[in-house]
């Protein structure tokens, strides 16, 4: 592809050294091995990618897309934000831009990964193909591809929406983190509809204030990004996003458009009314937790607005049970005691699954869980206050710790904290292990953190880690030693 065809319509500040160059790849990596490639140069939290733009020429960088020229003879295209223009470029190389795909686009502090799933089921359910972007898996059809970023950088994803399109997907389903949307990643995607499940106190590290996290969520909620939004107005700070957009707006909840009236929990899941334009509806899913009839609801929402009939979406979900890696998964497992995997990172999303389980027949809750290195430090002892108070014994233990001193990390989850139910495990697997070996008849082992996640981080390197291999080995190692006996 021409470099003028790329280009033309971009809004940039100059160039320097320019030639009407054939234009095979495009990257933000310098180490990356390319043919004939557009380099972008982007400013990180650590590093300044222009400082690596002679080594992206070595590995054939033909073209570079700059915030200020560099004493380099190429061609240089200068922008005031190359990220900006690295999403831009993407749409246009990748044709995305002109794409006749149905996006739909799910922001929130927690429940995306629900909720996207919850889409993605019914709509395969009716017949429809279907693409899908989030933290546990890229989803092309049938085709499932690893987890990358929630919301991957804008080269990979336009190639994603690209590979989509070509294989017949009439629908794009995303995870949009507040990430994504702070570094211009989803600038060039157009969503017929986005959903807003909550915001709760998470990414401080990045935003500062939940002022700037609350306001970066509300910018997606615009003409920019999206022609209707669905949000929960049951969730704080949200009655005020609602009001505030300049798109069509539609509400999930107790006042909402999309009206919450009743709501029931059995151990096969839960059951809820709704009302919508003066119709009542009951519906049923096999997912427990009234966090999740919330993230129901805004599925049933999304795909009304996408002309599916209510009941029709109401009959899928009846019929199909939805099960997404690492949320509220019940193991099955040969013992008098349930153990149960889930994502929950956040203050919220601990208080969500333990006052779930809570409502469960069950005699005590043994909760293992740690919090990510690296990562906003406020939450951690609002955290263990909220696992402490929610659980019969609590087992802090390491997550992701990056780049900080797990025993480090563990003393701001348990700074304050003096309830004699909590024991320190530095060692995950030591930590699961220990849970595992204490619990009694009708307990459940709650594995909070990391859900479906198959490695730790530790010093910048991703160690093999999985807390369903850790359950599984214990299970395998007793039932060895009982055929020994």
């Amino acid at each position: 592809m021409k470099l003028y065809d790329i280009i033309s319509n971009l809004k940039f500040v100059g160039i320097k050294h320019y030639q009407d160059l054939e234009i095979d790849s495009l990257t933000c990596s310098s180490s990356e091995k390319v043919t004939n490639g557009i380099y972008f140069c982007i400013k990180g939290l650590s590093n300044d990618g222009h400082k690596f733009a002679a080594s992206s020429i070595k590995n054939g960088a033909v073209c570079l897309v700059v915030e200020r020229y560099l004493d380099l003879p190429i061609t240089q295209i200068l922008v005031e934000n190359s990220r900006m223009a690295m999403s831009y470029i993407s749409s246009v190389f990748y044709g995305t831009y002109k794409s006749n795909m149905k996006f739909i686009g799910i922001t929130g502090t927690n429940g995306k990964t629900t909720t996207t799933y919850l889409i993605r089921e019914i709509l395969t359910s009716l017949g429809k193909r279907v693409g899908l972007i989030g933290t546990e898996g890229i989803y092309i059809n049938n085709l499932m591809l690893p987890p990358m970023l929630t919301t991957p950088d804008p080269i990979l994803l336009h190639k994603l929406i690209n590979d989509m399109e070509n294989n017949g997907c009439e629908y794009c389903i995303m995870e949009v983190s507040a990430h994504a949307i702070a570094l211009n990643k989803i600038d060039n995607i157009f969503y017929d509809v986005v959903g807003l499940t909550n915001i709760t106190k998470d990414h401080l590290d990045f935003f500062l204030s939940m002022e700037n996290y609350i306001k970066c969520k509300a910018s997606l909620f615009d003409t920019k990004h999206a022609k209707i939004g669905l949000i929960n107005t049951d969730a704080k700070y949200l009655k005020e996003i609602a009001k505030k957009s300049n798109i069509e707006i539609e509400t999930i909840g107790k006042d909402g458009n999309f009206k919450l009236v009743e709501t029931h929990q059995t151990i096969k899941g839960s059951n809820f009314k709704f009302e919508y334009k003066n119709k009542a509806y009951s519906a049923h899913t096999n997912l427990l937790g009234e966090y999740n009839i919330y993230n129901t609801l805004m599925a049933i929402a999304v795909l009304s607005k996408l002309d599916f009939k209510i009941s029709e979406i109401l009959s899928q979900l009846k019929q199909n049970a939805i099960s997404v890696p690492g949320r509220f998964n019940v193991l099955n497992l040969n013992a008098n005691f349930n153990v149960i995997i889930d994502y929950a990172h956040t203050p919220d999303g601990i208080k969500n699954v333990l006052t779930t389980i809570k409502k469960l027949p069950v005699s005590r809750i043994i909760t293992v869980f740690g919090c990510g290195g690296n990562r906003d430090k406020t939450k951690r002892s609002e955290m263990g206050a909220l696992a402490s108070s929610l659980s019969d014994i609590v087992i802090v233990t390491t997550d992701n710790p990056r780049n900080e001193n797990p025993d480090m990390i563990i003393d701001d989850i348990l700074r304050g904290n003096d309830n004699e139910n909590v024991i320190r495990i530095t060692d995950r697997k030591s930590a699961i292990e220990y849970a595992l070996s204490i619990a009694k008849a009708n307990d459940i082992v709650a594995i909070l953190g990391k859900g479906a996640e198959n490695y730790q981080e530790i010093k910048g390197i991703k160690i093999h880690f999985s807390d369903y291999e850790v359950v599984d080995e214990f299970f395998k190692d007793i039932a060895e030693g009982e055929l020994k006996a």
